[in-house]
């Protein structure tokens, strides 16, 4: 487990915390500064860090980030590099130590910002940040009042960042000057936020699960998105499974007036194709089904590297060899004999229904002596195949091969 060490009070705690369960826990535990660089104490700061950290034997890294912050705010953008630092985590769990007056004023913030059921439902104790690592939040039903009076009682040390007192954010105005009064009016004021934002979760909690019960039911057995499936749901939970959707695939958050359009479009069964940009990249119309296309997929790289498998027929083992070929995408010449001639590489993944924007991205395994070997998943070249050989295999490719499930009349021509 790592520890999001910034040396404050919170995460002094934390740090301390864990470091006296190591003895009664299997705890294989580190930590992360992220020097952000935005102040000048930043490099004492890290010091700081550094000097607890060898005293309590705890392993350190030090993440140096550059914040740029033209179309996020500055908290926001310091916020992601630190994300983005945590992802790179050499362990399953980062542990961080925002705590129960965090919690009301991330309720409060997101309110304020008109945010919805998920903003609203602030920070989760726990949640996936990627696949190999997770984000831990122990201290969420702690006060700060808390966590400095046992800080006190320990003899702990911590350093203070004087941005805290800068009421220009926020974050900051609401802790000194809005909150106060409310606190004064309403004595037990956190504990019914938290208590709202319990509840809140709660309801996120089941919406998701109800959400992804529904999103599941919406893909055939291949994993392809059926919109013939989508369209047989309401108009608004057809608009929030194209945000799910989206979400998913990592495309990007959509705007509600695209996510409208886009579903609008969708609804219409004279569409036989479509595009909707999104920040990160778009989705895709075609044959009846919505597909997820990346902005990482326009590199001029395959889109997979295959796997060579077992075949009644398939090519030698000294054709599969490293030495012997290499993946590449597509070249305009690219051809694979077959039983009854050749056939242009481009028609054979039209033949099989392979949405366009996949075609330039397909696997094949080809070499300088006899051009094209096998196109993944798809075919080889029959004249050099053997029985009992080897064929490509990519389990990722076999949602976008639609062969039989388009109309024709769509309008293409072979490449």
């Amino acid at each position: 487990m790592e520890v999001g060490f910034s040396g404050g009070v919170d995460s002094v705690v934390l740090l301390h915390v864990l470091c006296s369960l190591r003895n009664e826990l299997p705890l294989d535990l580190s930590a992360v500064h992220v020097h952000h660089g935005l102040d000048a104490a930043a490099d004492e700061w890290a010091a700081f860090c550094r000097e607890l950290c060898r005293q309590w034997q705890i392993p350190l890294r030090v993440e140096r980030v550059q914040v740029e912050f033209g179309r996020l705010g500055l908290e926001a953008a310091a916020r992601a590099e630190r994300y983005r630092c945590f992802a790179r985590s050499p362990a399953h769990a980062v542990a961080l130590a925002h705590h129960a007056d965090d919690q009301a004023e991330t309720m409060l913030l997101a309110a304020l910002r008109g945010g919805g059921l998920r903003a609203l439902a602030a920070m989760p104790a726990l949640r996936a940040l990627n696949e190999s690592v997770s984000l831990w939040r122990p201290l969420l039903a702690v006060s700060r009042a808390e966590l400095v009076e046992y800080a006190r009682a320990h003899r702990l040390p911590w350093v203070e960042d004087d941005s805290n007192a800068d009421t220009a954010l926020l974050r900051n105005w609401l802790r000194r000057h809005g909150l106060p009064p409310w606190q004064a009016r309403v004595p037990n004021l956190q504990n019914q936020l938290l208590a709202s934002v319990n509840q809140l979760q709660r309801d996120l909690a089941l919406l998701d699960d109800y959400t992804e019960s529904e999103h599941q039911s919406l893909y055939d057995a291949a994993g392809r998105f059926q919109i013939a499936s989508w369209r047989r749901l309401s108009p608004l939970r057809r608009a929030h499974q194209l945000h799910v959707f989206a979400r998913r695939h990592h495309l990007g958050s959509p705007s509600a007036d695209g996510v409208q359009q886009f579903a609008d479009t969708l609804a219409n069964p004279t569409v036989p194709q479509a595009e909707w940009p999104l920040p990160h990249g778009r989705a895709v119309l075609y044959a009846g089904r919505l597909f997820a296309v990346p902005n990482a997929w326009a590199n001029g790289q395959p889109f997979a590297q295959p796997a060579w498998q077992p075949a009644l027929h398939g090519l030698p083992e000294n054709l599969i060899r490293p030495d012997s070929g290499i993946w590449r995408t597509p070249e305009p010449g690219d051809t694979l004999p077959l039983p009854h001639g050749r056939k242009k590489v481009g028609r054979l993944l039209q033949e099989k229904k392979v949405p366009p924007f996949m075609r330039a991205l397909w696997p094949l395994w080809a070499s300088e002596q006899h051009g094209c070997l096998a196109a993944a998943n798809l075919q080889t070249h029959c004249k050099l195949s053997v029985p009992n050989g080897w064929q490509a295999h990519a389990e990722e490719l076999e949602p976008f091969i639609l062969t039989g499930s388009a109309s024709r009349g769509e309008g293409e021509k072979a490449t």
